[in-house]
């Protein structure tokens, strides 16, 4: 599902017209990507793994920006990731953060027992000047900045990012390199990039896999297994990795958050209870197709005061 796509559809269903003034670009885009969000955390539809390397004495370990929750459980309902000491497998827990801090367990281990997952430092803001040109084309425009590395700086698609020479602002679209970035730019004087620009970029929220105990070996591997956020979608030419199927719920989910905008709720409550059926009926579906049951109840194991399933 492309943006020209979805912003017609959505036009369409509020009955403006193509060049409404009550319709404008960065709205419309920003209420149709928090409609994937939404979406994609209610159904599970959009799925991803990430492989973490140990490093000895380490217990907290970025997750990737598009981390949304764990997504795989045992026959127990118990969620997991798999931990592999270059010789076998082995598949870890979860216990609750307090548990962590009231075992206060620093003494390393090969294979840590636990896990949790919490909300991680603030990763610094990005600010320096482009070092080439960037025309807009499908509006989406190129910022390059070669006496930066965005990799280690740890700049991910869907950061927010400021010109602060052109007054605009928006989203990073996609990291092509470590030195460029796609970026989507509104609300400013020509929302592209010119040699001397100085801007900023500013990271989203993350987390942390905290391991419990640290491991004592580096160079081991992790596998975490999660729902993972939709990549935004803030140009014509750029899609929703998301089947056809799942439009009508996204342009719902918008139009609601544009009628709640313009004080028409009843309008808007609407929209949303079209989007729920719709979110409800993709539940279904993908369960079916993923041969998963929608609700799972553990009457095996039963947690500690602190939490643990052990």
């Amino acid at each position: 599902m492309d943006g020209a796509t979805l912003t017609r559809e959505l036009t369409g269903l509020l009955g403006e017209s193509s060049g409404s003034s009550y319709l404008d670009s960065k709205s419309t885009y920003d209420y149709l990507y928090e409609a994937a969000v939404v979406t994609v955390q209610r159904t599970d539809c959009l799925t991803g793994t990430q492989t973490i390397t140990t490093v000895a004495e380490q217990r907290d370990y970025y997750l990737d920006a598009d981390f949304m929750k764990l997504y795989l459980t045992d026959s127990q309902n118990r969620m997991f990731i798999k931990y592999n000491n270059g010789s076998a497998d082995s598949f870890i827990y979860p216990i609750t953060y307090d548990s962590i801090i009231l075992g206060d367990n620093d003494t390393s281990q090969s294979i840590p027992s636990s896990f949790t997952i919490r909300d991680a430092t603030p990763i610094a803001t990005v600010s320096s000047t482009v070092t080439s040109d960037g025309a807009a084309s499908g509006g989406v425009c190129t910022l390059t900045d070669t006496a930066s590395n965005f990799t280690t700086l740890k700049v991910s698609v869907g950061d927010f990012v400021n010109n602060v020479s052109d007054s605009s602002h928006g989203v990073v679209a996609a990291v092509t390199s470590t030195t460029a970035l796609v970026t989507a730019l509104f609300a400013g004087s020509n929302n592209d990039w010119t040699s001397g620009d100085s801007y900023h970029i500013h990271p989203q929220g993350r987390f942390y896999l905290t391991l419990d105990p640290p491991p004592s070996t580096s160079s081991h591997t992790i596998t975490v297994y999660y729902v993972k956020k939709p990549a935004p979608v803030y140009s014509s030419y750029y899609s929703y990795k998301l089947p056809m199927s799942y439009k009508s719920a996204l342009v719902q989910y918008a139009a609601w958050l544009y009628k709640y905008r313009d004080r028409e709720p009843n309008y808007g409550d609407a929209w949303f209870k079209y989007w729920d059926l719709n979110v409800r009926r993709i539940g279904r579906e993908m369960n079916a197709a993923r041969m998963t049951k929608s609700f799972r109840v553990n009457f095996i194991k039963r947690a500690t005061n602190w939490g643990s399933y052990k």
